[in-house]
C-alpha cells in the first residue's frame, strides 16, 4: 500500500479550435502557471515532472518535452514524457500519482496537451492500426465507432436518440464552461438532423477539434497542508487495456474499462457506483461512447444505458450528474482531455469548481481512455 496521493492544485487554458497567439510550450506555460499559482507552488517546490501528449503527428514535434521543460522553469528536474493516445492525460497522471505514491516524490507537476490545429490528426490516427490486422480497414476512430454503436443498436435496441440525448446535455453544459472551445445549446433534433458522417454518427454526435493544456500538481499527504485544507485525494486509479483488434470483443461492455473500474472500486470502497457517486465526469470520443461508459462502470445494468439517459439522472439536477463540464463536447485537446477530467472532478470535490458546482459532492468519478477503445482507466477522488 503506498502513500495517500492528493492533487492540491490544478489550472488549464482557454481552449480553442487554433491558439495562434502562443507556441505549443507556451500553451503548457499558461497551464503550468495557473497550476502551480493554485497550489501557492513555485517550481522550485517540484520534485518530478510529467508531461503527457498526443501521438508526434498530432501536433507535429518530435520529443516536446525538452521544449517544454524549458518553457516551464523545469530545467534540473526529473522529467518523464509519455503518450498514450487520447488518453495521454491520464496515464501521465497514473505515472505521477505513482511517483508520489511510491515515496519518489513529494510533489510531482503533470502537464498534458494537444495542438492539433498544427499536426496531421487524421493520418496518425489513420496509421495506428495493426499493419496487418487492422490498417487496411482504417477510416479513422470514427469508422469504428460507428460499428460499435449499430452492433449495440441491434441488440439492445438503442436509437439513435439515445446518444443525440447524450450530445444534447453536455453541450449544454458547456456553456457555463469558462474554458470550452464551444458553447452552443442544441436540441436532441438538432443532433438528430445534423450531417450524416458516418452512419449512425452524425456531425453533432462528434466533439470539436481544439488546442489546449492542462495541469495538476500531485502531492503526498505529509506536503499538502502547505497548499490548501481541502486536497483531492486520489482513492484508487487504474488504466487496463485488452487487444487492438480481438475478433472476440465485446461491443457491448468495455472489458478494460470494467477491469479498471472494479480495481479501483475495490481500493476505494465503492459497492453502489450509482448511489456512492455524487459526479461523474467521462471522456466522450464519440455521445456514442458515454453510454457504454454507464454500464461498464456500474452506473446501471447492462443494457439500461438508454433508459438510464432518458431517465434524467445524469442531468445537472439528476441523482448523478455526469460530465457537468460540458465533456469533450465543449473542449477537446485531445492529449489534455485525461487530465481536464480530473480536474473538473478536483474541484468539484474541493468545492471549487468554475462550470457547475454539485451541491455537497464529496465522491467523484473519472473515466479516460485512448486506442481503438482498447485502453480505458478510471479514477475515484474524494475531499
Amino acid at each position: 500500500m503506498g502513500r495517500h496521493v492528493g492533487i492540491i492544485g490544478v489550472g488549464q487554458t482557454h481552449h480553442a479550435r487554433r491558439r495562434t497567439d502562443v507556441s505549443q510550450a507556451g500553451l503548457v506555460r499558461e497551464a503550468v502557471d495557473r497550476a502551480l499559482a493554485d497550489a501557492k507552488l513555485s517550481m522550485e517546490d517540484i520534485d518530478t515532472v510529467v508531461v503527457a501528449t498526443g501521438p508526434v503527428l498530432f501536433a507535429a514535434v518530435n520529443q516536446p518535452e525538452k521544449w517544454v521543460v524549458d518553457a516551464i522553469g523545469a530545467q534540473g528536474k526529473s522529467v518523464v514524457r509519455l503518450t498514450s493516445g487520447g488518453g495521454a492525460g491520464f496515464a501521465g497522471a497514473l505515472a505521477g500519482y505513482y511517483q508520489v505514491a511510491g515515496g519518489f516524490s513529494e510533489r510531482t507537476l503533470v502537464v498534458a496537451y494537444d495542438k492539433l490545429s498544427e499536426g496531421q490528426l487524421q493520418y496518425s490516427i489513420s496509421t495506428l492500426y495493426d499493419p496487418f490486422w487492422g490498417r487496411e480497414f482504417a477510416v479513422g476512430i470514427m469508422g469504428f465507432s460507428a460499428a460499435y454503436w449499430r452492433a449495440r443498436m441491434d441488440v439492445l435496441g438503442h436509437t439513435e436518440e439515445a446518444a443525440a440525448m447524450v450530445a444534447a446535455k453536455n453541450r449544454k453544459n458547456a456553456i457555463a464552461n469558462p474554458y470550452a472551445h464551444v458553447k452552443k445549446e442544441v436540441s436532441v433534433q438538432d443532433v438528430l438532423n445534423s450531417k450524416p458522417l458516418c452512419w449512425p454518427i452524425k456531425l453533432l454526435d462528434v466533439p470539436p477539434i481544439s488546442d489546449g493544456a492542462a495541469a495538476i500538481v500531485l502531492s503526498s499527504e505529509k506536503m499538502a497542508h502547505h497548499s490548501t485544507s481541502r486536497p483531492a485525494w486520489i482513492r484508487g486509479m487504474a488504466y487496463c487495456c485488452e487487444a487492438d483488434n480481438a475478433p472476440e470483443r465485446s461491443l457491448m461492455l468495455s472489458e478494460p474499462l470494467a477491469i479498471a473500474s472494479r480495481q479501483v472500486y475495490r481500493a476505494a470502497g465503492i459497492t453502489n457506483p450509482r448511489r456512492q457517486f455524487d459526479v461523474v465526469e467521462v471522456q466522450e470520443p464519440y455521445s456514442c461512447f458515454e453510454l457504454n461508459y454507464y454500464e461498464s462502470l456500474g452506473l446501471c445494468p447492462p443494457g439500461q444505458a438508454a433508459e438510464l439517459m432518458a431517465s434524467g439522472a445524469t442531468q445537472l439536477d439528476g441523482d448523478i450528474p455526469v460530465n457537468p463540464s460540458g465533456g469533450c463536447m465543449g473542449a477537446n485537446p485531445i492529449g489534455a482531455v485525461g487530465v481536464i477530467r480530473l480536474i473538473e472532478a478536483a474541484t468539484q470535490v474541493m468545492g471549487k469548481n468554475e462550470s457547475h458546482q454539485i451541491k455537497d459532492a464529496k465522491t467523484a468519478l473519472v473515466q479516460s481512455g485512448g486506442g481503438w477503445a482498447n485502453l480505458r482507466g478510471c479514477a475515484v477522488l474524494s475531499a
